[in-house]
């Protein structure tokens, strides 16, 4: 049976979590905090959650576990056969990736930690966020799902993202990011109703509830 590890707070350990419940895995959850020391470095070699364990060895980086994911469920497919429409859905999670979750995470210990805020690293990143969030909107087709009539990969990847970098922008500069694509609001509902997704983002909120108080 697979081992998923990492903590209920990480918005990546959702994201694996609800692919891997929507593809239909029997797993067992073990919550271990990101640490850069030994013994975790041996299942992740960068100290961050998730990583999975499965009978060949450990990985991690979260990409790297939703491809490997799908290739070992392959008749629920999240990602299309379509050579080419799989390299735009890997275009888009890249966009998304770069652009919104890595800079919104630069200020991330002062949005939830109560950290003190970088004015220039703050006044760096929004312009960044807004040529990304530009790029997205061309990228998306909501269709209802991101790459339209069926639910894929990038769906669970961009819809957890957005779980922390909305607040994020919220919180830093007062800014909504969702109008920023049009159709994004729209999809974030129709995404926060499927069952899975509810019930991970229950355990999210909890986790976060808790370390907030």
């Amino acid at each position: 049976m697979i081992k998923l590890y990492g903590t209920a707070v990480s918005n990546y350990y959702a994201m694996v979590k609800v692919f891997m419940l929507e593809k239909g895995f029997e797993f067992e959850e073990v919550y271990i905090a990101p640490s850069y020391a030994e013994p975790f470095l041996e299942l992740s070699p960068m100290g961050k959650v998730p990583c999975i364990e499965v009978d060949e060895g450990y990985l991690s980086e979260t990409t790297a576990i939703l491809g490997f994911l799908e290739s070992c469920v392959p008749e629920v497919p999240m990602v299309s056969r379509d050579s080419f429409k799989s390299a735009q859905m890997a275009q888009l999670i890249k966009v998304v990736e770069l652009y919104i979750a890595n800079e919104s995470g630069r200020v991330l210990g002062y949005a939830f930690f109560g950290h003190e805020l970088n004015e220039q690293v703050a006044a760096e990143i929004r312009p960044k966020m807004e040529r990304g969030l530009a790029a997205l909107e061309r990228l998306v087709r909501f269709s209802p799902y991101i790459m339209g009539e069926d639910i894929c990969m990038a769906d669970f990847f961009t819809y957890y993202i957005f779980a922390s970098a909305r607040p994020i922008a919220k919180r830093v500069w007062d800014w909504d990011i969702v109008p920023e694509v049009e159709g994004l609001d729209d999809w974030l509902r129709l995404m926060s109703a499927r069952p899975m997704v509810k019930q991970v983002n229950a355990e999210l909120n909890d986790a976060v509830a808790k370390i907030m108080t």
